[in-house]
């Protein structure tokens, strides 16, 4: 069991400022901030929102993934900030429950390779639209000579991440399981996109939605590689936590009947567990030899751990009393107070 917050130091979000969730956010919003400066010009975006046609042509092949961390801006203050506003919300809402499992940094691999993905495949889709002539040219469907921003492909990234490690959690939009969620979400954008193409091509009616202003592709090639980075970071990148989640009526029968009659305050279910990492850190301070507190901890060290940083390790926390890693920490602590040892 990890910590639910650091000990010390700043926190935002219950994550220290310098976890990469929050940099993650900072550094959008910084961005964000200085398309606001420059007034809406479009410097900024011509140079880093990703356009097929420059990319191609004029090779600037960075807008690919730069492209990412702008994001639409114009009209009033509120009309801007819509767009990253959605964004950051979706990040933060999943990202905060993937970070808990797999760790800050595997969930900013994600998010970035997610983000990457995304941008190839707004230029794959892009270019085969407009080599084939499927999508008319500088129409409202060009998005090869358009300019796509946000953050959105590393957030379906992170989505469909979260599918995996969530399947059977609930959305309220849309209202499905999260394992059907990146998908569900995709198609209805693909289908809405499809319709009023089709209804241009049989009646030459050029109209847009809402969502067909979305880039689908993005948030497809975002999906995409997101569920394969994740795959990825389990099979190859160590040891990550994985959720135990038993559906209500695969549970045996008798804890259904004992959730019936539970009473109205349980008290801490970690109660047994406080209590025996009370005995062991009462234990260990009443003997004042570093050597010998060694010896009692090593024989009963717990194997497959996914420790929190050396810096979030307080005994007096109660998340961290809750933890069946204690001892681990606490070893951990005494080799780094008596490098003797």
């Amino acid at each position: 069991m990890a910590k639910r917050n650091p000990t010390s130091g700043p926190k935002l979000f219950g994550f220290s400022l310098i976890h990469p969730l929050n940099l993650v956010l900072f550094f959008n919003i910084f961005v964000w901030a200085l398309l606001m400066m420059e007034g809406g010009r479009g410097i900024i975006t011509y140079f880093f929102g990703l356009n097929p046609s420059l990319v191609i042509e004029k090779k600037m092949y960075w807008q690919v993934f730069t492209y990412g961390f702008l994001h639409v801006v114009g009209g009033d203050f509120f009309s801007s900030l819509i767009h990253i506003g959605m964004n950051m919300f979706g990040l933060f809402t999943v990202g905060f429950w993937l970070c808990r499992y797999i760790g800050g940094w595997k969930f900013l691999s994600v998010y970035l390779l997610s983000q990457l993905g995304g941008g190839l495949f707004v230029l794959s889709f892009s270019y085969i639209g407009w080599k084939t002539g499927l999508v008319p040219e500088n129409s409202i469907w060009d998005s090869y000579h358009s300019t796509t921003v946000g953050a959105s492909g590393g957030v379906f990234g992170v989505l469909a991440a979260f599918s995996i490690m969530f399947p059977e959690a609930r959305f309220v939009f849309p209202p499905v399981r999260a394992k059907f969620a990146p998908w569900v979400l995709i198609g209805f954008g693909f289908s809405v996109d499809a319709y009023y193409l089709l209804q241009f091509h049989s009646s030459g009616v050029m109209s847009q939605s809402f969502f067909g202003m979305m880039s689908n592709s993005g948030h497809l090639g975002g999906a995409v590689f997101g569920l394969f980075s994740l795959l990825g970071l389990q099979k190859f990148g160590g040891k990550t936590r994985t959720p135990i989640f038993v559906r209500r009526w695969e549970r045996p029968k008798e804890n259904q009947e004992r959730v019936m009659v539970r009473p109205k305050n349980p008290g801490d279910p970690f109660e047994t567990q406080i209590r025996k990492n009370r005995e062991l850190l009462s234990h260990l301070y009443g003997i004042s030899d570093a050597k010998e507190k060694e010896n009692i901890l090593t024989p009963i060290q717990a194997e497959n751990t996914n420790l929190c940083p050396p810096s979030d390790y307080n005994p007096e926390d109660m998340f961290c009393l809750r933890c069946e890693w204690l001892q681990n920490c606490e070893l951990r602590k005494l080799r780094k107070d008596h490098p003797q040892l």
